[in-house]
């Protein structure tokens, strides 16, 4: 593999301080977002009154490596007015902004001035992410194209760069590294990408054009394990999906549904093999585990988890996997179905004790997901196949949409009301068990309870999935011969 850019400094844990003034506020506050941990892009948010004369300060301990984190003016759901920063353990950022000119007038001061200065100016410019740029919407489909598009992008992002660097000089090290996410962020595009291509109706079928292999050759720009940029957001999409990448020949062996789920447990197995041992590897895997617990076999897990702390994993990793798996623990097979606020089309309460004697086949879903709604033929062919045992299973569509109106509206395009054997309910966003199982395991996913209440799996097969049928025929059969369904 290619050597590729020079090395930023591991630093000891240390405080990091973010401070400053905003002259002419009309908010009360401002606050600080970053992801919980390596492995969770769930925002945590801290929120700091302003003073009189507009300061304030946030104290973050322990900081164990650089931080990239945004700041903004008044509740992070509503505000005009953010940018991203980046904090070093050690280190004191001041942040000065006139309220009225806020891209006019942000200003940094103290040893990371220069590379926040940069940070700014790519959000100005929309170079933070291929995926946010005038590039990367709407998703490009055809492999020329997107290479083009991310050529672009790339060349925008590094020219960008270089202005920053003119107008406030950064630190050899940081501009190699910067330099690199850009090559990492232009890499991630072009990897994710490849889906759109192969499927006709991705994420239905099979792949009907694989990716020819020159397509890949851009990969000799990217080199891993590259250790030191572990801390830049770019590297860690990059790496991560780059486990994804190394699974195509099997992925393109099957359907895309049946590749869904097993994906995790092959992914971490063959990345175990393939990266080299050390910092970026340990990642990987850490991160594959986490994607397992949340959508892959449950029965994978324990194994490879031992696996994974045998081979010497980092605290921190450890710490957030065994974070990820409590929050997980109520479901896991034979807990009780998650409680939450549930209503029918008629705006009728929904309860899970309501179904209590029939297996029930969950689809969690919303209006805005283009792959659950992309399920939702394959979902009423299920439902026609089961339609005349409607005493033994019940097919119930959950939504987690906010807007209750955007989720009539696809109820009623999709189709989705009309089995006699299926119920469409509208979960509460609001109920903080609902959104907990969103952010931590998002949309679609699909879940089978018995008719006891208790779980059966919380990652079966979509309906999509050839091996749904299947799995419901062997459920109910086993259900049957202990008298749990008629």
């Amino acid at each position: 593999m290619m050597l590729g850019c020079g090395r930023v400094a591991a630093q000891p844990a240390a405080r990091a301080v973010l401070r400053g003034r905003v002259l002419h506020a009309k908010d009360s506050a401002v606050f600080l977002a970053w992801s919980r941990n390596l492995l969770d892009p769930t925002p945590v948010f801290k929120h700091v009154r302003l003073s009189p004369q507009g300061e304030f300060q946030f104290v973050l301990d322990s900081l164990p490596r650089p931080l990239a984190a945004q700041w903004g003016l008044g509740r992070p759901d509503r505000t005009r007015h953010y940018t991203d920063v980046w904090l070093t353990p050690g280190d004191t950022l001041t942040l000065t902004v006139d309220a009225r000119h806020f891209n006019q007038t942000l200003g940094f001061a103290g040893p990371d001035a220069s590379i926040n200065y940069y940070r700014a100016a790519q959000r100005r410019a929309r170079t933070s992410h291929f995926n946010d740029a005038p590039e990367g919407r709407p998703e490009p489909r055809n492999p020329a194209r997107t290479r083009a598009l991310a050529d672009h992008y790339r060349q925008r992002a590094e020219a960008g760069l270089r202005v920053a660097d003119r107008a406030h000089p950064l630190p050899p090290a940081l501009r190699r590294q910067e330099a690199a996410a850009i090559r990492y962020d232009w890499g991630h595009a072009l990897l994710t990408s490849t889906h759109r291509y192969e499927y006709d109706k991705w994420p239905q079928g099979r792949v009907v054009r694989p990716m020819p292999e020159a397509y890949y050759g851009f990969l000799t720009e990217l080199p891993l394990p590259q250790d030191s940029l572990l801390a830049h957001p770019a590297y860690r999409q990059f790496a991560h999906y780059y486990a994804t990448y190394l699974l195509r020949e099997r992925r393109q062996q099957l359907p895309f549904p049946a590749f869904v789920t097993p994906q995790f447990s092959w992914a971490y197995d063959t990345a175990r093999q393939v990266l080299p041992a050390g910092t970026t590897r340990n990642y990987v895997l850490a991160q594959v585990l986490d994607d397992l617990l949340r959508h892959g076999i449950a029965a994978d897990f324990d194994a490879r988890l031992a696996d994974f702390e045998a081979q010497g994993a980092t605290p921190e990793l450890r710490r957030a996997l065994k974070q990820r798996a409590a929050e997980l623990a109520g479901t896991r097979p034979q807990q009780p179905a998650p409680s939450f606020g549930m209503t029918d089309l008629n705006g009728q309460p929904v309860r899970w004790a309501d179904l209590r004697g029939k297996l029930v086949y969950v689809d969690v879903w919303a209006s805005w997901c283009q792959p659950c709604r992309a399920d939702a033929p394959a979902l009423r062919a299920l439902q026609a196949q089961f339609a005349g045992r409607s005493r033994q299973v019940v097919f119930v569509s959950l939504s987690i949409d906010a807007n209750a109106a955007a989720w009539r509206r696809a109820v009623a395009a999709d189709h989705l009301a009309e089995a006699p054997n299926q119920m469409q309910v509208l979960g509460e966003l609001t109920d903080p068990a609902l959104r907990r199982l969103w952010e931590q395991r998002g949309v679609p996913q699909c879940w089978l309870i018995g008719p006891d209440g208790l779980i059966i799996d919380a990652n079966a097969p979509h309906p999509s999935n050839p091996a749904a049928a299947a799995t419901l025929e062997t459920t109910l059969k086993a259900l049957a011969a202990k008298k749990l369904v008629p």
